[in-house]
């Protein structure tokens, strides 16, 4: 239970979404000064020996107490200050001029006594503590060059006029400087911080001298940043004891202060009002990304499969030459439709390859994707297959060397999967060669290779229309390998119309072609018939004409 009652040092961090020019702190500051229990000191006639005196009353103690409530961003001089702006010779910029001016006006009043006081983003100070991050909790650790470098770095405001000039904006003046100036390195390589931040400070300075930057003690830092987070260091005492400063020096003077919040709180009714604002717009929200979505879940038109397929292009392994890229294209079969604006050809980037154990890899992961449509024709033809054919993706791999000369390193194919879900493929390349070693040569010298006039060629031709193909003849060269992965997804009716059992759902064939599949038995099934009838009465016919004749010879 004393735990709770000791002060906490640390960040507390707050998260509101009202103005933080609403937010207000309560700081008071007390003074205690111990008269010192050091006795007086004697010295007798006669000898050089020193006398204790005893002390027979209790030190006195004086209490010396000051309060101020700041609100966001107000600016509080010091009694430093008012020395150093008071001087208009001390005054350069157009924030020191406009000090100089409210300095004015305050002397005017009086010469004011207080020792709390505030530092706004707008002034040149940034506290060691906030600047410096340590690694680790040893008192011998020393600061890195980068944090106290980052120690004279002047903390921005965040966003403002300026600010989006500048990042909007290109620069009229050369922007190369060969000899630039601290402040410049700093403005160049340190960005401006997204926070905006605030000191209140405490002037512990003797009253006997004039006041010293060293003299100034950090009481709270308050920071806020872009997401309405706001760390305030230390937290609010909240009934905790008062926090306690010494100073160093021969005074040693000790202070308590204690940080609460005053702003103003909202009421019951203004509270329900939010709630309900906040509400209203999370609904609309809501509706807006409903709107733009869909309130239903999309299916195909009946009697058509769609086919989705998001596909990455990942590695080709062992050509013979470097900077390798691909070019691959769908080639659709007979009922298989596309939007106008699908995309159905790609090429990807140059890559060089690298040497991992024996091989010479090229990584390209390159996305793709796709959707297709199939629909069967009304009208069916005989003697032709009523099963779908899925689309086949062709890839022609090729090589660039330094002269723009590009030279066909191999082709391959991949058919769509049959079975929906994830599947990596590696695919095995092959180009062809000519009939002498003249093609060769031309590929080494002068750049160029013997290419396939129709790339189907590389799978089916789509001039073929028989019942065997047959490529003997063609003269080829095996060359290196594509890997590809594909993730198939399929969506039609006839999935929720079959989803009794798994059985049923085994592969997109069986559930696309069941209908044909059983219309085709049943026309079998029927032919037959039909045969065995004409037999049964064809060998019918032909023993009733034998026994007619057999009649006949006996007669």
């Amino acid at each position: 239970m004393a735990d709770l009652y000791e002060p906490d040092f640390g960040t507390a961090y707050y998260r509101s979404k009202d103005p933080v020019k609403n937010l207000k702190l309560r700081v008071k500051l007390v003074r205690i000064t111990s008269s010192s229990a050091v006795p007086a000191a004697g010295q007798q006639d006669g000898g050089g020996s020193v006398e204790l005196q005893t002390i027979s009353q209790s030190p006195k103690k004086t209490r010396d107490a000051e309060e101020y409530t700041f609100t966001w961003q107000e600016k509080v001089f010091s009694p430093r200050e008012i020395e150093l702006y008071s001087d208009p010779q001390n005054c350069f910029s157009v924030m020191e001029k406009k000090y100089c001016n409210d300095i004015k006006n305050i002397l005017e009043k009086g010469k004011p006594t207080n020792r709390l006081f505030s530092y706004v983003a707008y002034d040149k100070y940034v506290s060691s503590d906030e600047a410096i991050q340590y690694m680790t909790t040893s008192a011998s650790e020393k600061p890195t060059a980068v944090a106290e470098k980052m120690i004279q770095a002047r903390r921005r405001k965040m966003g403002g006029p300026k600010r989006q000039s500048e990042a909007s904006g290109i620069p009229r003046t050369n922007i190369i400087d060969l000899e630039p100036s601290q402040d410049l390195k700093r403005k160049n390589h340190f960005m401006a911080a997204p926070v905006q931040t605030m000191f209140i400070m405490a002037d512990c300075s003797p009253t006997e001298r004039p006041a010293e930057a060293s003299d100034e003690i950090v009481v709270c830092s308050i920071q806020i940043d872009a997401n309405g987070v706001l760390a305030i260091r230390p937290d609010f005492n909240k009934g905790r004891k008062p926090y306690v400063i010494e100073t160093t020096g021969l005074g040693r003077d000790v202070y308590e202060f204690s940080i609460e919040h005053a702003s103003k709180s909202i009421s019951r009714q203004e509270q329900d009002r939010e709630n309900r604002m906040y509400r209203e717009l999370y609904s609309r929200h809501t509706e807006f990304l409903q709107a733009c979505v869909g309130f239903e879940f999309e299916m195909p038109p009946p009697e058509v499969l769609r086919l989705a397929v998001h596909g990455e292009i990942e590695s080709a392994r062992n050509f013979e030459y470097d900077d390798l890229y691909l070019h691959f294209f769908l080639d659709l079969p007979k009922n298989w439709t596309a939007d106008p604006h699908q995309q159905l050809s790609w090429v990807t980037q140059t890559c060089k390859t690298r040497i991992e154990g024996r091989d010479d890899v090229a990584y390209f992961s390159f996305p793709f994707d796709f959707e297709l449509f199939y629909k069967q024709d009304s009208v069916r033809e005989e003697n032709k297959d009523e099963m779908p054919h899925l689309p086949c993706v062709l890839i022609e791999v090729l090589s660039l060397d330094s002269w723009n000369r590009f030279r066909t390193e191999g082709y391959t194919y991949i058919n769509v999967p049959s079975t929906p879900g994830v599947s990596t493929h590696t695919l095995h390349c092959w180009r062809p060669i000519g009939n002498s070693v003249t093609s060769e040569l031309r590929r080494f010298f002068i750049g160029g290779s013997p290419e396939l006039e129709d790339p189907t060629y590389a799978a089916v031709p789509t001039t073929f229309d028989g019942q065997l193909l047959g490529k003997y003849g063609f003269r080829t060269e095996t060359t290196g390998s594509v890997s590809v992965r594909l993730n198939t997804i399929f969506q039609a009716r006839a999935f929720l119309e079959r989803r009794a059992s798994k059985r049923s759902l085994g592969s997109l064939l069986d559930t696309l072609g069941i209908n044909a599949v059983q219309s085709n038995i049943s026309n079998v099934l029927d032919a037959f018939k039909r045969a065995r009838q004409r037999m049964i009465q064809a060998r019918e016919n032909a023993t009733h004409d034998l026994m007619n004749e057999t009649k006949d010879k006996n007669v």
